[in-house]
């Protein structure tokens, strides 16, 4: 039983180089990856999955590994099967939860026995699923063997045998309450009459018709009274041999749960939430597995989209506009220009969005995708002006800047969006010229969002991109980002005479 993880290849050497982190990369915030991270994890707080989200791979090895699996979970079969198991677990301990609140003694044991029933049933169920379904991937493949291997063994199948023993000789203990006033007499049963069946009966002739009685059992499962708990304590007395059986099993059987299941059953929601989250958009949208490489830096992605901008729009039922980009042989960088609000910021977060989902491994947002191994990805968003650190906006900008310079390397993907927009011209261009260059020096990959069109002419490895509008209608953005040389218009004054904005019709509205 050689299996340990369903994340990492080799994982105590693994979980150790990626030392998980607890804290979400700086870059999250500005790709909207926090919000889409949020949506992924809610409702699996127990399972604290956060940081396999937080800690993106260093490696095509380990990505390779999470893409098999990811794959294999994904199919139907195998999704509703691990579903299942973790809904059991999850039943478990709600039980146990419940049980730490409950003051009498045998009932705390019996509902321990039951729970010990519940995961051997569960692991057995487990384990007939997932031997009904071809599973492909290294990691679903040793955790079916493993999962064979312990269910058939020696020590789990004697825990399931002597609970099941337990349980039947406690469900076949019978005895009878003769209660006079305040006294309660609790014997064992010997035949008495039972006079449930004369009762009903006697009254069958008064009923009208046939009434179903739901009967809510949940509503009194957290404990039991005083009364019935001194029932229960006489029982005992009565039947000292089975409840000292129970009391032995127990006592015997503190942690029966296997702590390598434990650990898949945490390991394996990455997988689920992930694959649950974008059930919803795969109907309209595509997703694909990515070919991440670290020879080559050229990218190819088709039909790509803004995974945060999607989950935002899909309920009001508006359309996620697609993209596709590529970079090759010696290019490097993508200089995004165009009108405003034509879909630019979001273009480049989704560029950000696809590299980062790639390195945890998973499905990204698009038809097709050819990515680069990145080290890390830096993200220079505009912001406001924090009045503690007293600096000014362009200062903030090259202080902010520097520390990405000084940090990337030439496998970093360094994403600008509106660098300079607080200085004139000239200086944008002076100082976006020089960033450039040191991007290019570095060989890093570079997404730039700018209103800057002399930075598209400076190198042959920069691409210049632009984001388009109606071809009737200046005034409607298509959302459209494509391959294109930056012409400098940027459709201003369609936009304010689409909103009445002219000078002509502000005047009129004042009635001047």
């Amino acid at each position: 039983m050689s299996f340990t993880s369903i994340l990492f290849v080799e994982s105590t050497e693994r979980e150790r180089d990626y030392n998980l982190s607890m804290n979400a990369p700086e870059c999250f915030v500005d790709l909207n990856l926090d919000r889409v991270v949020s949506a992924i994890t809610q409702g699996r707080d127990e399972y604290d999955i956060n940081a396999f989200f937080f800690s993106p791979l260093k490696n095509v090895e380990d990505i390779s590994y999470r893409q098999e699996v990811i794959q294999d979970v994904a199919k139907k079969e195998v999704y509703a099967t691990l579903i299942a198991y973790s809904t059991h677990m999850r039943t478990i301990r709600e039980i146990l939860s419940k049980k730490e609140n409950m003051f009498y003694h045998f009932q705390k044991r019996r509902w321990e026995l039951d729970c010990i029933i519940l995961y051997t049933n569960a692991i057995s169920e487990l384990c007939a699923r997932l031997n009904e379904f071809p599973v492909e991937s290294r990691g679903m493949l040793n955790f079916k063997s493993y999962i064979n291997e312990y269910n058939h063994g020696e020590i789990f199948q004697k825990l399931h045998a002597n609970a099941c023993l337990v349980k039947n000789r406690l469900e076949e203990i019978k005895y009878s309450t003769k209660i006079n006033g305040n006294t309660i007499i609790v014997e064992r049963y010997c035949q008495e009459i039972d006079y449930s069946d004369k009762i009903i009966n006697l009254f069958s002739k008064f009923k009208q018709r046939d009434v179903r009685v739901e009967l809510d059992f949940k509503s009194n499962d957290s404990g039991i009274n005083h009364v019935e708990a001194q029932i229960l304590d006489c029982v005992a007395k009565l039947f000292h041999s089975e409840f000292d059986v129970l009391n032995t099993f127990i006592a015997n059987h503190p942690d029966y749960v296997d702590s390598t299941l434990t650990k898949f059953e945490r390991e394996i929601q990455f997988y689920l939430a992930y694959i649950e989250y974008i059930q919803k958009f795969q109907k309209e949208l595509p997703f694909c597995i990515p070919t991440v490489t670290r020879e080559k830096k050229g990218i190819s992605v088709s039909k790509a989209f803004d995974l945060a901008l999607a989950d935002a729009v899909i309920e009001s039922n508006r359309k996620v506009i697609c993209n596709e980009f590529y970079l090759q042989d010696n290019e490097r960088i993508l200089v995004v220009s165009g009108p405003n609000q034509g879909g630019k910021t979001t273009f480049a977060r989704m560029v950000g969005q696809l590299h980062y989902l790639a390195l945890l491994g998973v499905f990204v947002p698009a038809e097709e995708a050819k990515l680069y191994l990145t080290d890390r990805i830096f993200t220079h968003f505009e912001k406001s002006e924090n009045i503690h650190n007293l600096r000014g906006k362009l200062y903030d900008d090259l202080v902010r800047i520097k520390v990405i310079l000084d940090s990337a390397t030439s496998r970093s993907l360094i994403i600008m969006n509106e660098i300079f927009t607080s200085t004139s011209t000239q200086d944008a261009v002076y100082l976006g010229t020089r960033i450039m260059e040191k991007i290019l020096a570095l060989d890093a990959l570079c997404v730039c969002v700018t209103f800057i069109d002399e930075l598209t002419h400076l190198n042959c490895s920069i691409v210049s991109m632009m984001s388009t509008v109606g071809s009737n209608d200046c005034a409607l953005r298509t959302y459209q980002v494509i391959r294109k040389p930056a012409d400098g218009v940027a459709y201003s004054t369609t936009l304010v005479e689409k909103y009445s904005l002219t000078y002509d019709k502000i005047k009129e509205r004042l009635g001047r």
